[in-house]
């Protein structure tokens, strides 16, 4: 009886120790999610003034590139971030600008963002920063997806628009003004195997493709003004009956435009620039160049800090491109360009708006 007693107590005891054993388990594993959650909530709300945002651009002395600043400014400023910009001396020195951006990865910013000046000049920095998890957000020049492959890189995520968009606008701007009438056309093109000068040559002629309106000449003028000018002359030397030219970034709209005043032609022939600048604007204001296409570049760039930021916070690999849609002006909406600048009119800014994305802890 004494001992069936006994071992009755001994398994009563080592029951007592078996539930105390579970309740102290479980309450460290509540404890540990517990520091789990807290370490997440830390972690999605990192401090933003610690956030370091390298932003790289081609050339600041084109106001288009200004624009970018503007509106990368605008975001860090709103979310708290500080934001480095550089850029080089010209829109063709692709050595130079790989030198600044394996500068930026070695300083270990937090994030880059980067409009390369061709869609491979970068990719080798690109490779870098992917080796130290450092996030790279594409602006302007989509890069080269078999160089990406040939050095094992990727970036984050795209934020621009399309160039082959903006050359479909703006042909058919020409096919509206035109009409039925039809005529000759030549186009002012940029650096040679561009993306932007690619894609919105490709834009422009597939949306001509089938019209009454001829392309006689396609010239590259390499973004410059006073080389714009001097091929205009030459082509206008050689088509005298030419009825528009599409340039292809604003700078050489204004060469064109040059070109015109020198031969007594302002007016006569429509100049269609494209990126959207104030200085595009004044000149469509004063009846100079037709139109523009707004490359809404202050939007592109004020998204694009929100991309990187977001890719930081959320310690995100990749992201969901951020794509922008581009407009025109004329000597219609010209003047709320003017007022609304650096900001694209009202009508693109409220159409771009919807891309934004929540960012964890910062802004919702």
């Amino acid at each position: 009886m004494k001992k069936n007693t006994k071992r009755i107590w001994c398994a009563i005891f080592l029951c007592a120790i078996l539930v105390t054993m579970s309740l102290y388990g479980c309450g460290q594993s509540e404890e540990n999610g517990k520091e789990a959650d807290t370490k997440d909530t830390e972690e999605a709300g990192q401090d933003a003034q610690e956030i370091r945002i390298g932003y790289i651009v081609k050339c600041l002395s084109n106001t288009f590139w200004q624009t970018y600043q503007e509106g990368a400014e605008a975001a860090a400023e709103e979310l708290g971030v500080r934001l480095d910009v550089r850029d080089v001396k010209s829109e063709d020195d692709y050595v130079g600008q790989l030198d600044v951006a394996r500068g930026m990865v070695n300083q270990d910013y937090d994030a880059i963002v980067a409009a390369s000046i061709t869609n491979t000049n970068l990719i080798p920095a690109i490779a870098d920063a992917n080796a130290k998890g450092i996030p790279w957000i594409v602006v302007s020049e989509k890069q080269d997806e078999e160089v990406l492959k040939e050095y094992d890189a990727k970036v984050t995520c795209n934020c621009r628009l399309s160039f082959y968009d903006e050359g479909v606008i703006a042909g058919k701007h020409v096919l509206d003004v035109l009409g039925e009438e039809g005529g000759q056309v030549a186009i002012i093109e940029g650096l040679t195997g561009m993306t932007a000068t690619n894609d919105r040559i490709a834009g422009f002629r597939d949306t001509l493709e089938g019209s009454k309106i001829e392309i006689v000449a396609s010239q590259p003028a390499d973004w410059l003004r006073e080389e714009a000018k001097d091929v205009t002359a030459s082509i206008l030397q050689a088509n005298p009956d030419i009825k528009a030219i599409y340039a292809l970034n604003d700078t050489m709209a204004l060469g064109c435009v040059a070109a015109l005043q020198q031969a007594d032609k302002v007016g006569e022939i429509m100049i269609i620039g494209d990126d959207g600048t104030n200085e595009a604007y004044e000149s469509i204001q004063n009846g100079e160049m037709d139109s523009t296409i707004d490359g809404v570049a202050w939007q592109i760039a004020y998204f694009s800090v929100h991309a990187a930021v977001k890719a930081v916070v959320e310690n995100k690999d990749t992201l969901p491109d951020y794509d922008l849609t581009p407009g025109l002006i004329t000597k219609g909406n010209v003047e709320e360009a003017m007022q609304e600048a650096p900001k694209p009119v009202a009508e693109m800014f409220e159409i771009n708006e919807n891309i934004y994305l929540p960012i964890a802890g910062i802004k919702e």
